[in-house]
């Protein structure tokens, strides 16, 4: 997702998160297609011992167990996260920005502490203004003036990979689940786990880290996907598309994320974007 990027404030949408196996770069290419819906069955979380060794021998299994947690447990997020995309073929510099999230309704916050682009803050909420991104434009930040975008539209995708209104870490794990899912009933998934380790970018928390080698190539040039699952809370809270030259298609990461904090009334309004 790649587009001509254009002098607007609201290019600068990201997503949060995650990151799935797949995302079309080109303009010409449709928008990301639907994700396959995973629906809890109610079967009871693993212990810690036995989501590790579903790390080790079913990635699928692991996944599913990782949206079933969050599902049952998350209702709002916030934290940090820091990204670099190869968008419209040219890799851009690394962004860390601050997020916040909550789900119901589907709401999400970033302000970008380094690397902004056209734009200082964005925002969207499902229902509100107009059902349209919310973004304060770098080049009038001081002036606090904010102006509204549509979520699908071109400068959406001229910014990042993924939009707002799919860029929750459950959306990104559901995609990542859907892409496996697909391989393995193909015959095709390649999934080699490297363990259960600290990992320095992402706080030093320990993480158990997989990495699926794309054969084929996915449609969009993805030939390794490396994600790296929370041990303590099962997020996925880092991942990395490479293409097959292992050369960077997006990298994506959480060093910070409290689950469930308690939002201000009013977290999610024009009047806190501007702050």
């Amino acid at each position: 997702m790649r587009r001509k990027l254009l002098l607007v404030p609201s290019l600068m949408l990201l997503c949060l998160v995650l990151i799935p196996d797949r995302a079309p770069e080109v303009h010409s290419q449709p928008a990301t297609p639907p994700v396959e819906e995973y629906t809890d069955d109610g079967v009871s979380l693993p212990s810690t011992a036995n989501f590790a060794k579903l790390a080790q021998s079913d990635p699928t299994a692991f996944l599913e167990m990782c949206m079933r947690r969050y599902r049952r447990e998350v209702k709002t997020l916030s934290g940090e996260m820091v990204k670099q995309e190869r968008v419209d073929g040219k890799v851009h510099p690394a962004e860390t920005l601050d997020f916040w999230f909550r789900e119901e309704p589907y709401s999400v916050m970033i302000k970008w502490k380094k690397g902004a682009r056209q734009a200082a803050a964005s925002m969207y909420v499902k229902g509100e203004n107009n059902d349209k991104i919310v973004a304060l434009p770098t080049l009038l930040k001081w002036a606090g003036k904010v102006v509204e975008r549509d979520v699908d539209g071109r400068e959406a995708h001229a910014c990042s990979r993924y939009l707002m209104n799919e860029s929750s870490m459950l959306q990104g794990t559901e995609r990542t689940w859907a892409a496996w899912k697909a391989a393995k009933q193909k015959g095709t998934l390649q999934v080699e786990y490297l363990g259960l380790a600290p990992v320095a970018d992402l706080g030093g928390r320990p993480c158990h880290v997989l990495k699926r080698t794309c054969t084929p190539t996915e449609e969009d040039g993805i030939a390794t996907v490396e994600v790296a699952v929370d041990a303590d809370t099962w997020l996925q809270v880092g991942s990395t598309l490479a293409d097959a030259n292992g050369q960077l298609i997006g990298k994506y990461q959480f060093p910070k994320v409290v689950i469930n904090p308690e939002l201000p009334a009013d977290q999610f309004t024009k009047e806190t974007l501007k702050k």
